[in-house]
C-alpha cells in the first residue's frame, strides 16, 4: 500500500515540549504538541510514523577504523563500546547502530604501504547507543522508522550546531555533509559555563581527530545573551550565526535502532497475525469441505429428482407395460430372495424338530400357501408365531387361512392348519 502524506509524521523533541509534525503537500507542518510532563506519564501522541530520539536519550561514540569491511567493523565497534562501558546488553530491540561518516586522506592499507610506513586510509564510524534508562513517549500505534533527532534536521556542513531540546541544550558537529558527533549539554541556557563545556567537548574531539575545520557555529535560538555569544566566538575562534531552528524533515536513510517496547509489540503482532492466518486457513478448509459436501449433496438430490421424473415418464408409457409384466414374472428367478427353494428353506427354518410337518408347500403368483399337520393345536400355533416374526420372511404378509384344528376323522388327535403369505411388493 502506497504511503500518503497523512501516513507520514514525525514525533520530534521540541525546545520545551514534544512536537508532532505531519507531511502535507510535500512539507512538514506542526500538527500538535504535548508538554514534557504529560508525555512522561504515558500521554504520547496516538499516531506517528517516525520517532526522533532526543539527543539526551542516546550516546554518540566516534570510532576510527582502518577498514570499511562490515564484518570487521562489527567486531571493532563492539570492542570500543565495551572498552568505554557502553556496549548494550543482548535482548529484544536494536540498541546499537553505526554508520561510516567520514574517511581520512591517505594511501590504502595494503601490506606494501604498511611495510614502507605509508599512512593507511582510515574511516570514521559514528556509533549510536540507546540509553536504556530513558523513558520514551512512544506513539500508541507504534512507529515505522527511528533515528536520532539531529538526522531529522538539515544540518549545515562543517559547522557546530547548538539548539535546545526538551528544555536542555544539545550540540552537533558536522564534517563535510555528515553528522560526525552529537551530545547533550548540562545547561538549560547558553551562558559562560556552557561555553566552557562546549570548549572541553571540542578539545576532546580534536584529540580524537574527529573535528575537521569547522566553518562556523549555528545557534538555533530566537535570541541569546550577547555576552555568551561573544565568549563562544572568542573561545572557539569561529563566527556564530543566530537563526531559528529549521523544521524537521525525513532523513534520507533511517537508522536500524528499535526500542524494546516496539520490538516486543511487533513480535506480539506477528504471532497474532500468524494465528489469524492459521485460523483463516482452517476456516477456508472447513468451508471448502462444507461447500464440496453440499455441492455433492444437491447434485445427488438433483440427479435423484431427474431419475424419479424419468421413471414416472417411463411408467406412463404404454409400450413399457408388456416388458414390465414380463420382467416382474421373472422375479422368482432373477431375485435370490424370491427363489421358491429359498423361501421354502426359510419357512422350514421355523419348523421344530418334531410335532410339526408340512404336508403341502406351494407358490402361486408370488404368494405362499402352507398346509401342515401338528401334534396338537398348541404346537401349530407356536410354529405360526415363529413363522410370522421371521425377519427373513418380512416381504410377506402372513395370515391364518385355517388355525390349527383337530381332525375328528383321525383317532390320534392330530391337528391341521393352513397359512398364506401374500407378497407385499406384487404391485410395486
Amino acid at each position: 500500500m502506497a504511503t500518503t502524506d497523512k501516513d507520514t509524521s514525525i514525533c520530534f523533541p521540541g525546545e520545551d515540549r514534544w512536537e508532532l509534525w505531519r507531511l502535507k503537500d510535500g512539507r512538514f507542518e506542526l500538527a500538535d504538541t504535548i508538554p514534557i510532563d504529560a508525555a512522561a506519564t504515558g500521554g504520547g501522541f496516538k499516531v506517528a510514523s517516525n520517532y526522533a530520539f532526543p539527543v539526551h536519550s542516546v550516546f554518540a561514540v566516534p570510532i576510527w577504523a582502518g577498514t570499511d569491511d562490515p564484518a570487521m567493523l562489527d567486531s571493532l565497534v563492539d570492542i570500543q563500546l565495551e572498552r568505554v562501558g557502553l556496549k548494550p546488553e543482548p535482548g529484544d530491540g536494536v540498541a546499537l547502530d553505526y554508520r561510516i561518516v567520514s574517511a581520512a586522506d591517505g594511501a590504502a592499507a595494503t601490506l606494501e604501504n604498511v611495510l614502507e610506513g605509508a599512512p593507511g586510509k582510515r574511516h570514521l564510524a559514528l556509533a549510536t547507543v540507546i540509553n536504556p534508562n530513558f523513558v520514551h513517549p512512544l506513539p500508541k500505534s507504534g512507529c515505522r522508522g527511528f533515528d536520532v533527532s539531529p538526522r531529522f534536521l538539515l544540518l549545515p556542513g562543517n559547522h557546530i550546531i547548538i539548539w535546545k531540546e526538551l528544555g536542555r541544550l544539545v550540540m552537533a558537529l558536522t564534517r563535510g555533509g555528515q553528522l560526525v558527533y552529537f551530545q547533550g549539554l548540562t545547561a538549560e541556557e547558553l551562558d559562560i559555563d556552557t561555553v566552557r563545556e562546549i570548549k572541553c567537548v571540542l578539545l576532546g574531539l580534536e584529540g580524537q581527530g574527529v573535528v575537521g575545520e569547522p566553518a562556523g557555529i549555528h545557534l538555533w535560538f530566537d535570541e541569546i545573551d550577547d555576552a555568551a555569544g561573544a565568549l563562544l566566538q572568542a573561545e572557539t575562534g569561529l563566527d556564530a550565526i543566530v537563526t531559528p531552528r529549521p523544521d524537521p524533515v525525513l532523513p534520507q536513510q533511517l537508522s536500524n535502532l528499535l526500542p524494546v517496547e516496539i520490538a516486543v509489540r511487533r513480535m506480539a503482532q506477528k504471532r497474532a497475525s500468524k494465528f489469524r492466518a492459521i485460523a483463516m486457513a482452517l476456516a477456508a478448509c472447513y468451508l471448502a469441505v462444507l461447500g464440496w459436501y453440499f455441492f455433492d449433496y444437491f447434485k445427488t438430490v438433483k440427479l435423484e429428482h431427474q431419475l424419479v421424473a424419468r421413471s414416472q415418464d417411463l411408467s406412463k408409457a404404454e409400450w413399457m407395460r408388456p416388458f414390465r409384466t414380463r420382467w416382474e414374472a421373472l422375479g422368482p428367478v432373477t431375485s435370490g430372495d424370491r427363489y421358491p427353494s429359498e423361501i421354502l428353506h426359510r419357512c422350514t427354518a421355523s419348523v421344530p424338530a418334531k410335532d410339526v410337518r408340512f404336508s403341502s408347500f406351494s407358490i402361486q403368483n408370488g404368494d405362499v400357501l402352507i398346509i401342515g399337520e401338528c401334534r396338537d393345536p398348541n404346537a401349530g400355533r407356536k410354529f405360526g408365531t415363529e413363522l410370522f416374526k421371521n425377519s427373513l420372511l418380512k416381504d410377506f404378509d402372513w395370515v391364518w387361512l385355517q388355525r390349527p384344528t383337530i381332525d375328528t376323522k383321525r383317532k390320534d388327535g392330530t391337528a391341521s392348519f393352513r397359512i398364506q403369505g401374500v407378497y407385499k411388493f406384487k404391485d410395486a
